[in-house]
């Protein structure tokens, strides 16, 4: 049982050997010299790839093709388009940063084009958490006292309770 807290069972002792008389060298690889497949992102899809606004959209995500005809689909009139006039185009605040963020990005081939995911809340968020979890517990409370009163109700009519 110690044995395993002073020695980590990702040692493993790895043993060369040659035809000649007896091993050559003992060494000891670590778990985090193994080989592991790390999930890498292999798209080529870069500043040199990508020449129109409407594959670029398409690759970012977030469904933000439905921009496309605001920006009449040339990608060099996306990339001088300011934020201020992407307000006044109508592209609401959440999408016009990623837009920006991913234009910074392509300008700069920083980083091949991915869409990245929206953060999803849980229980409406970290300010509104208590209250959320309040109100379904207090909504849980109330359906199940009124499942109960109306299986006393239904066994009242039934002649199983008198009262």
């Amino acid at each position: 049982m110690f044995k395993s807290l002073i020695r980590p069972l990702s040692v493993q002792p790895v043993v060369a050997s040659r035809n000649s008389i007896g091993p050559v060298a003992l060494s000891c690889r670590l778990f985090s010299q193994s080989f592991i497949n790390y999930k890498t992102n292999t798209s080529t899809y870069t500043k040199e790839n990508v020449h129109d606004l409407k594959t670029f959209l398409t690759l970012i995500g977030r469904n933000c093709v439905e921009h496309l005809d605001l920006f009449e689909g040339d990608l060099n009139k996306f990339i001088e388009t300011p934020s201020k006039k992407m307000k006044d185009m109508g592209i609401d605040t959440r999408t016009r940063r990623y837009l920006l963020r991913w234009k910074h990005k392509f300008v700069n081939n920083l980083e091949p084009l991915r869409e990245h995911k929206r953060g999803v809340k849980k229980n409406g968020g970290e300010r509104k958490a208590k209250t959320v979890k309040a109100k379904r517990k207090a909504l849980q409370r109330l359906e199940d006292k009124e499942k109960f009163t109306q299986e006393e109700m239904d066994a009242e009519h039934r002649g199983e309770r008198l009262f």
